[in-house]
């Protein structure tokens, strides 16, 4: 009874709020610019001005500016990585090279994002300790505020985060009908971010329109392997409006097109 009583509140405490948010995948300084650790840039040559992910961030940053104007939410997503994960080339069988390690200036979110706004979803708290299950009541805090939701994780996938599906749950009750998705890259986390929504818009049976800003967004365009595979991003793009995902453009969430 109690816990019906709590959901009710929830629901009334929801009450006019928006229903449409951005998710900011992995807009750190290591996926972002040049200088990071494992710039995503789909392996275009060097250009003395912008290219890969520094070309694709004026259009980020208009969506997230146009969000904010609009009192849309904003989730998104970090890796902060120990060097203990199972993805990282030092471990057997990882596959990625050091990147946005814990404390480094690479792990940070870019400051035109306002990173003074977030707060972050653990998976844990440090090298070497085990999995960080965050309570109800703490994850409600978090949605109930208008700070913006950051998913830390140690693995591309920010599913392995076992705190993004209950929050997942709390945004669709809450009146979320709405997510467009952004940032790095294509072929790894975001299309790992789209797929997991997906899969949870179905298992809570509700509606959900899922859309990723395809100027917004980056691939690497290697595969698992660590070969050069051209394809990888748009099989990504493939994997995700297959998972009902809708492809628009910067603009159309710009004018309101979603």
């Amino acid at each position: 009874m109690k816990g019906d009583m709590n959901s009710k509140k929830f629901e009334l405490d929801y009450k006019m709020k928006t229903e449409t948010a951005v998710y900011e995948t992995d807009i750190q300084h290591d996926f972002s610019l040049r200088t990071g650790a494992l710039f995503v840039h789909a392996n275009k040559p060097w250009n003395n001005k912008a290219y890969g992910a520094e070309e694709r961030l004026p259009n980020i940053f208009a969506i997230h500016n146009y969000a904010n104007q609009n009192k849309w939410r904003i989730l998104g997503s970090v890796d902060r990585h120990f060097y203990e994960d199972v993805e990282l080339i030092r471990n057997k069988g990882g596959v990625f090279v050091d990147h946005c390690m814990n404390g480094t200036f690479g792990q940070l979110r870019l400051p035109e994002l306002e990173v003074q706004r977030d707060i972050y979803v653990k998976t844990k708290d440090g090298p070497m300790l085990g999995i960080r299950i965050c309570t109800e009541e703490e994850l409600r805090k978090f949605v109930e505020s208008d700070a913006q939701v950051i998913f830390e994780k140690q693995s591309y996938d920010v599913d392995t985060n076992p705190n993004f599906k209950p929050v997942m749950k709390l945004l669709l009750d809450s009146g979320i009908k709405n997510i467009v998705f952004d940032g790095f890259a294509t072929d790894y986390c975001v299309k790992a971010a789209v797929l997991a929504t997906a899969r949870y818009k179905d298992y809570f049976n509700t509606k959900l329109g899922i859309y990723v800003a395809t100027d917004a967004i980056e691939e690497v365009d290697i595969d698992f392997s660590g070969k050069i595979y051209p394809l990888f991003g748009k099989s990504a793009l493939e994997e995700m409006t297959n998972a009902g995902a809708r492809l628009v453009t910067t603009q159309d969430v710009l004018e309101g097109k979603i």
